[in-house]
């Protein structure tokens, strides 16, 4: 019984994360769009950004590595048990970061070029977005599930929440491991090479 109950979940997640990946999308493209045009402000809000971890710069290696992995994982944690609450947090979480991720994208590739901004983004993206990804659609499916309780539907919402932590630690985590390993390794060398 638990063998059917955790596949049809599993099944149903790959909705939620089809639902993510285009709301990132959509808000990448709305993020690259309204920086273009108004690329004064976008400049100034990546500046701000830029400072408040200018403090990463005298890190090591190691400790960059560590911090990314840990701020990551706990995001994804985060957004997988606030979905409880109808899906609102991690649906907003992906939304704002896509919306940066399309700012940055704009500024650094009218600073450097879109092929060398797209490097700086690409190697550990293709890892670390599809993962919080993962960890939001946990976190949607959660809150859809809560919200089916309260119409009156029996259903296990301890069982469900448990199953979506579990599966965002199991499934989320060591790509986020990966990500960080990338991004703290590999995209360095891959700029300098392009």
């Amino acid at each position: 019984m638990k063998e059917r109950y955790w596949g049809e979940s599993l099944r149903s997640i790959k909705y939620h994360f089809v639902f993510m990946l285009f709301l990132f999308f959509l808000s990448a493209f709305f993020g690259y769009f309204t920086a273009e045009k108004n690329s004064f402000i976008a400049l100034e809000q990546i500046k701000a950004l830029a400072k408040s971890f200018s403090f990463v710069k005298t890190l090591s290696p190691i400790e960059i590595f560590l911090l990314i992995f840990i701020n990551n994982s706990l995001k994804a944690i985060l957004s997988t048990v606030t979905g409880i609450f109808f899906g609102i947090f991690p649906a907003c979480f992906v939304v704002i970061n896509g919306y940066l991720v399309g700012v940055v994208y704009y500024v650094k590739g009218s600073q450097i070029g879109y092929f060398k901004a797209l490097m700086y983004l690409l190697p550990h993206g293709v890892v670390e977005i599809p993962a919080i990804l993962l960890a939001c659609s946990y976190g949607s499916w959660l809150g859809l599930r809560f919200f089916k309780k309260l119409r009156g539907e029996n259903l296990n919402i301890r069982e469900d929440f448990n199953f979506a932590v579990k599966e965002c630690i199991r499934k989320v985590i060591p790509l986020l491991l990966v990500a960080a390993l990338i991004e703290t390794f590999v995209t360095p060398l891959i700029v300098k090479l392009v």
